[in-house]
This record gives structure tokens, C-alpha cells and sequence, in this order.
């Protein structure tokens, strides 16, 4: 997700509007008194129908306005078209609609009418009970303390006690609610950084980081958001230390928590990450009866729920189905029965590439170079890794190692062999520098760097010797699950028995079932 010039935020939220968003802002700039020749419409149409944006352009449809005039009526169309959102997401979001009515508590409670304030209130902490809004609940809770402490109401000392105790315990859970989910956000940034734990001091300097800030608290006594964010923290750790199957425990309880309390259709988004980590966690532990289960879930969810999705939630459904739709292929091996609905897939992220974080898009491209690298499209295969070679940030050391392998795996395949060995020693170099290079990788560059030096008639007995010694590697507790990057076992494999990759990956994915 690229970030936005000033001088196009306005062009960008233009651009960003749907067919029935458009629509609705036209009807509350007429409601407000504008017309087509407003100076300010001019202006949205001119916006609307640019691809790029060419402020130079754009202004000669604006005849007599100077630059000055020029930006302040970018200021108040970018107001106007907030508020117009604003108002045409007031049904569907519960936020914006919780925050109307603080807003109604407060004017009435101004004005004296403390009856009906309180009324509105009322209405309000159920929905937040019903939605669990903590935050929200908080600011109800001191709102009815003001509306109270009026003298015409006649507050009882044991009502004033218990509304007291009911801040207390809002306030004490928010608190949980917030640690939790700081801890949460650190488990997750510190795997986007630099990958799962890949020796033992990191492997014990990240469960002390983790105990240290997870506070005290019994699980059934929580209230849903703490068991949101605990269970989030939870999986995270359970990733970043291979505890996959505990992976599979929080990812599920995160998923039942939704379903059980009916905010799965009220609180979509959580709902739908949730989803996918259980989707992810399946995975992982090469369970395919529950991917399916937990697919269907997903293709379910999108029939129901994607045509009233909000825009950011439509963007989390579009990368968790493209990422979720690359490991069901890597599960079930049918790789030229999906390439169409792959290449789907990628047209749609490439069509919503701006709003997708860059960590996902990252998982996508390699996951992509992957899919054709199986199928033999290297040319494809290569123009998908190198999008995550080439980035210069520091997320996911770990994906641009593999990625690096597989580019040099394509070179071999193909025979073009020519920049063999140069890729070689600055993959070394790169994986050794992000301190990933564990024994698992540097056998296998090192077996790669030799093979200019192998005689033909020893090259089979090369491969099967790399191939047991890699396999003895992959018990231990670092390097056990390497084969989710990339199954470089099976490429061996296929060397081995002079097949096709995509053959041997194909037989493996019968045989397990």
C-alpha cells in the first residue's frame, strides 16, 4: 500500500467510490443547495473521469479559478464527499452510527432535557452490549454519570454504587482488551519483520517478550473482545515458535467466539481474519479434510456477505480468497484445473493493488511464482518472485531468501545457467546477512555451488544424497516446517527419478490422500 501524494488524497478518495456512492453524493450536494454547474461538482466530474491525476489538466476545466481558489476547493469537496460517506455508511456501520447518538446524548443533555437523554442512552448501551463496543460503553457510562448527578433525578447511594462498579469493571476489561491487543500487534510485527524464531536465543528471547507482557486472567471470566485479542496474541506466538497445532486451537476459538455470539455477521472483518488463520493453520499441519471444511466456510461467507461488504473489508476478502486459493492448490496438487481461477485472482489484486498492505501482496507474488514455477511458466514464475526480490524494505527476509532459491532452481531447469553461480553466492550472502541461512538452506546453496564440478554419471547420486541429508535436517525444531516455503524435497525428487516437479508434487498430493 503506496503512500498518497497530498495533492491526489482528494483524486484517490474520488476514485475509490462505488457506482452507488457516487450516485448518493450527487443527491446531498443537490440536497444541499448545489447544482451541476457548481463550482465544486465541476470539479468531482473532472476528478471522476481522469485515470491519472493531471492538476494542470483538471484546472482547465475550472476556468477563472486561481491556484489558491483552486486548493481550497479541493479542501471543502473532500469535506463534502466525507460527509456524504458519512451519511450513506450510517446503516451499515455501527461505529459511525454509536458515534451519532453520543452526539444526540450530548446536544439533549445541553439543552436540559435529561429524560430524553437518558432515554437515547439507553437505547445505545444495548447496542453496544449487543456489539461489544467497550469504548463506546465507557463513554455511555460517563454520560449517564452526568445525566444522573442532575437534580431531577432521584439518584439512590446503591445506584450510584453500581454504576460506579459497572465503570470500574468496563474499565478494568478495556485495560485487559488493550494489553492483549498490544501484545497481539507485536507478536504479528515481529513475524511480518523477520519470519518465525530460527534458533534457540531468539526462540527464548521471544517467549520471555511474550510472558512478560501478557497479563494475569482466567479464560472463562473474559468477556469477547479479551478473548479476541488473547486468542490473536495467542496464535501469533504459537506461529513464530512452530506450535502449528496450537495455531489450529486459537485460530478455531477466534472463529467460535464470532459464530457463537452472532458477530460473525456484525463484526465482519474480525470475523473474516479469523477465517483465513484457521484456513492458514490447516495448512500448516497439512490437514486437508479441514481446509475444505474451512474453504467452504470462506466461499460461504462470500456469497452472503461480499455483496454488502464495506470497501475494506471487500479488499481483506479478495486477498485472504487469492492466498487462501494458492494453498488449496498446494494441498490438492490440481494446479492446471485452477490456473483460470488463479489468474482471476491476480487480475483482482492487481486491480486493488493500492489498497493491500504490502506484507500480503508479498505473500501473493511469491505464492504466485510458486504456482507457475510448478507448472513451468518461468517467465511468469520470474516476474512474480523478483517483485519480492527487488523490494528494499525489511518485511519477510525469509520469503526473499526462498524466493532468491527458486529464481536460481528456475535458471537451472530452464538451462540457463549462465548467472548460475553469481546468483548463488549473493543468495548465500543475502540469507546469511537476515540471518536466516539456517543448516537446512546452506546445504542445499551449497550443494547448488557445486554442481558445475559434478560429473553427469554422479549428478543422480548427488541428488540423493542431498536429499537424505536434508530430509535428517528437517526434524529438527527450526527447520521442520521449510517445506511450506518451498517443497524442495520434492524437486530433488523429481531429479532423482528424472520427472517433472509438477509430476512427483502430484503423487505426493494422491498418496496423502
Amino acid at each position: 500500500m503506496s503512500k498518497t501524494p497530498n495533492d491526489h488524497l482528494l483524486f484517490e478518495l474520488i476514485h475509490s467510490l462505488t457506482k452507488s456512492e457516487k450516485r448518493s453524493f450527487k443527491l446531498f450536494a443537490k440536497r444541499s443547495g448545489a447544482t451541476n454547474e457548481s463550482k465544486f461538482i465541476k470539479l468531482f466530474d473532472a476528478m471522476e473521469k481522469r485515470e491519472q491525476y493531471d492538476e494542470a489538466a483538471i484546472m482547465k476545466k475550472l476556468p477563472g479559478v486561481s491556484k489558491t481558489q483552486f486548493a481550497n476547493l479541493k479542501s471543502h469537496l473532500y469535506g463534502q464527499v466525507l460527509a456524504s460517506l458519512r451519511l450513506s455508511n450510517l446503516k451499515d456501520d455501527i461505529d459511525i452510527e454509536l458515534r451519532e447518538q453520543l452526539d444526540y446524548i450530548r446536544v439533549l443533555y445541553k439543552k436540559g432535557l435529561y429524560t430524553q437523554s437518558l432515554r437515547l442512552l439507553n437505547r445505545a448501551k444495548k447496542v453496544t452490549g449487543d456489539y461489544r463496543k467497550d469504548l463506546f460503553q465507557l463513554a455511555l457510562l460517563d454520560y449517564e454519570k452526568q445525566i444522573r448527578s442532575q437534580q431531577v433525578f432521584d439518584l439512590e447511594e446503591s445506584y450510584a454504587e453500581a454504576l460506579d462498579k459497572e465503570t470500574d469493571q468496563a474499565m478494568t476489561r478495556f485495560n485487559r482488551v488493550q494489553k492483549f491487543f498490544t501484545l497481539a500487534t507485536r507478536m504479528k510485527a515481529r513475524f511480518v519483520e523477520k519470519g518465525m524464531v530460527k534458533n534457540d536465543g531468539e526462540m527464548n528471547n521471544l517467549k520471555a517478550l511474550f510472558y512478560r507482557n501478557l497479563p494475569e486472567y482466567k479464560e472463562e471470566e473474559l468477556a469477547f473482545n479479551e478473548k479476541f485479542y488473547l486468542y490473536r496474541a495467542c496464535y501469533w506466538f504459537a506461529y513464530l515458535t512452530y506450535d502449528f497445532e496450537g495455531c489450529v486451537t486459537y485460530a478455531h476459538k477466534w472463529v467460535e467466539i464470532f459464530q457463537e455470539t452472532g458477530l460473525d455477521k456484525k463484526r465482519r472483518a474480525g470475523y473474516l481474519k479469523g477465517l483465513n488463520r484457521l484456513l492458514q493453520s490447516a495448512f500448516r499441519v497439512d490437514d486437508i479434510a479441514a481446509f475444505k471444511q474451512h474453504f467452504e466456510l470462506l466461499n460461504k461467507f462470500e456469497a452472503e456477505e461480499g455483496p454488502t461488504l464495506a470497501s475494506n473489508t471487500e479488499v481483506l476478502l479478495t486477498k485472504y480468497k487469492t492466498i487462501q486459493s494458492f494453498n488449496r492448490v498446494f494441498l490438492l496438487a490440481d494446479f492446471e484445473k485452477q490456473q483460470a481461477s488463479i489468474e482471476s485472482l491476480l487480475a483482482d489484486i492487481k486491480s486493488s493493488k493500492h489498497l493491500i498492505d504490502l506484507h500480503n501482496l508479498m505473500v501473493i507474488y511469491y505464492k504466485a511464482g510458486v504456482f507457475y514455477f510448478a507448472i513451468e511458466d518461468y517467465e511468469k514464475s520470474r516476474y512474480y518472485l523478483n517483485r519480492v526480490i527487488d523490494d528494499k524494505g525489511k518485511l519477510r527476509s525469509d520469503l526473499k531468501g526462498f524466493a532468491r532459491i527458486i529464481n536460481i532452481l528456475i535458471d537451472y531447469d530452464s538451462g540457463d545457467e549462465e548467472h548460475l553461480e553469481r546468483k548463488i553466492k549473493s543468495t548465500y550472502v543475502f540469507i546469511e546477512h537476515q540471518e536466516n541461512l539456517g543448516s537446512f538452506q546452506e546445504a542445499f546453496l551449497e550443494f547448488l555451488g557445486k554442481l558445475g564440478t559434478i560429473y553427469p554419471q554422479d549428478l543422480r547420486k548427488g541428488f540423493i544424497d542431498l536429499k537424505n541429508q536434508l530430509e535428517a535436517l528437517q526434524k529438527g525444531t527450526y527447520t521442520k516446517k521449510l517445506q511450506l516455503y518451498f517443497d524442495l524435497l520434492s524437486w530433488l525428487e523429481a531429479k532423482i527419478q528424472r520427472k517433472r516437479f509438477i509430476e512427483v508434487v502430484k503423487e505426493k498430493a494422491a498418496a496423502h490422500h
